[in-house]
C-alpha cells in the first residue's frame, strides 16, 4: 500500500512539473507573438507550432546567459583591487561617472527602494599593438610588440534585485531580440517587394508609351526608330522582375507567413545572438601576458556576445551599490 502511494505521490509530483513548464512555455510563446506580430494568433495551432522552436530558443539564450561571469563587485573603490575593474576602466573616475550617470540605475534605485542591485555591465573590446621589453631568461628584448587590450563605451543593463532575477530578465531580453529579428525579416522582404512592384509599374509604363507610338505616325516621321529588338531587354527585365515578385510571395505577410519566419528565426537562434568565454591575462597597463612570462598580472574572465554582421560586445555580471549610484 505505501508502494502505490509513493508511486500516486511521483506521479501528481511529475505532473504538477508538466503542467508548470506548459505554462511557462505558453508565456513565453505568447511574449515571442506579442513582440514579433500579434496576427500569428490567427493561425488555429500557432502555439503547437511554435512550441519546438520556442524550446529550442529558450535552450540557447538560457545557455548564452548562463555563461556570462559574474557578479562580481563594480565600485570605484575596488579598480586597484580588482583585476576585472582595472582591466574594463583607464581609472576610478570612469568607473564613477558611468555609475553616476546611468538613468537607468539611477531610477532602478529611487523607485525600487533597495540598497544593492545586480545588472550586465557591457563594453566594446579593442586591441592594438604596442612595442615594449620583454625577458627572455636572462636577455631583455626591446621594442616588442605586445597586444594591449583596451575597452570604452560601456553600459550597464536590466538592473535587478538579484543575479537570479537579472539573468531572467536578460532571457527574456535574448528572446525579445529574435522577435525583433523576426519583424525586420518580413519588413525587409515587405520593402524589397514594394521597391520591386513600383519598378515594374514603371517598365510597364514605359514598355506600354513605346507600343503606343509604333502604333501612331512617329515611327514614319522619324528619320530613325527602335525597332522591335529593342524591347526585348526591357521585356526581360519584366519577366525577371515578376519571377522575383512570385519568389518572395510567401512572405507578403499574411498571419501564416509570420508564424513560418518567426519558427526559422528561433530554429536557427544562433544566425541572431552567438557568444562565448574569453580569458586572459593583463598587466597593469593592460597588456597582455603570455601564459610562460614570470610577469605578474590578473585573470580576466569575460563573455563575447556577439550580433553577427552588427555588434560584438563583451559582459559579465556587476553588483553596484546604490550609494555608489546617487553619490554626488
Amino acid at each position: 500500500m505505501i508502494g502505490i502511494l509513493e508511486s500516486w505521490g511521483r506521479y501528481r509530483e511529475r505532473k504538477r512539473q508538466e503542467r508548470e513548464k506548459a505554462a511557462v512555455l505558453n508565456e513565453l510563446i505568447e511574449r515571442m507573438v506579442q513582440d514579433s506580430d500579434p496576427s500569428i494568433r490567427r493561425v488555429a495551432d500557432y502555439q503547437r507550432q511554435l512550441r519546438k522552436p520556442v524550446e529550442n530558443a529558450l535552450e540557447h539564450i538560457e545557455g548564452l546567459i548562463a555563461s556570462i561571469p559574474g557578479a562580481f563587485n563594480l565600485s570605484a573603490e575596488s579598480w586597484d583591487k580588482d583585476p576585472l575593474v582595472h582591466a574594463l576602466f583607464v581609472s576610478p573616475d570612469e568607473v564613477r561617472a558611468l555609475l553616476q550617470s546611468c538613468a537607468e540605475l539611477q531610477t532602478f534605485f529611487r523607485q525600487g527602494g533597495v540598497q544593492t542591485a545586480t545588472a550586465l555591465l557591457t563594453a566594446t573590446k579593442k586591441e592594438r599593438t604596442v612595442f615594449g621589453t620583454a625577458q627572455e631568461g636572462d636577455i631583455v628584448r626591446r621594442d616588442v610588440p605586445q597586444a594591449a587590450v583596451e575597452f570604452y563605451d560601456h553600459r550597464i543593463v536590466a538592473p535587478s534585485s538579484n543575479e537570479t532575477e537579472n539573468r531572467r530578465e536578460l532571457v527574456h531580453r535574448g528572446l525579445n531580440l529574435l522577435a525583433t529579428q523576426t519583424l525586420e525579416e518580413i519588413l525587409k522582404i515587405h520593402s524589397i517587394r514594394e521597391e520591386l512592384a513600383a519598378e515594374r509599374r514603371i517598365l510597364a509604363v514605359k514598355l506600354k508609351i513605346q507600343h503606343t507610338r509604333e502604333r501612331g505616325l512617329e515611327p514614319l516621321l522619324a528619320s530613325g526608330g527602335k525597332s522591335h529588338s529593342d524591347e526585348t531587354p526591357a521585356q526581360q527585365l519584366l519577366e525577371e522582375i515578376d519571377k522575383q515578385l512570385v519568389e518572395l510571395e510567401s512572405g507578403s505577410g499574411t498571419p501564416q507567413d509570420f508564424l513560418k519566419q518567426l519558427a526559422t528565426v528561433l530554429l536557427g537562434p544562433s544566425d541572431v545572438l552567438t557568444g562565448k568565454t574569453i580569458g586572459m591575462r593583463l598587466n597593469w597597463m593592460g597588456v597582455k601576458i603570455d601564459e610562460p612570462s614570470s610577469e605578474s598580472g590578473g585573470e580576466v574572465t569575460l563573455a563575447e556576445l556577439e550580433i553577427p554582421g552588427r555588434v560584438k560586445r563583451v559582459a559579465v555580471l556587476a553588483t553596484i551599490g546604490a550609494d555608489e549610484c546617487l553619490r554626488r
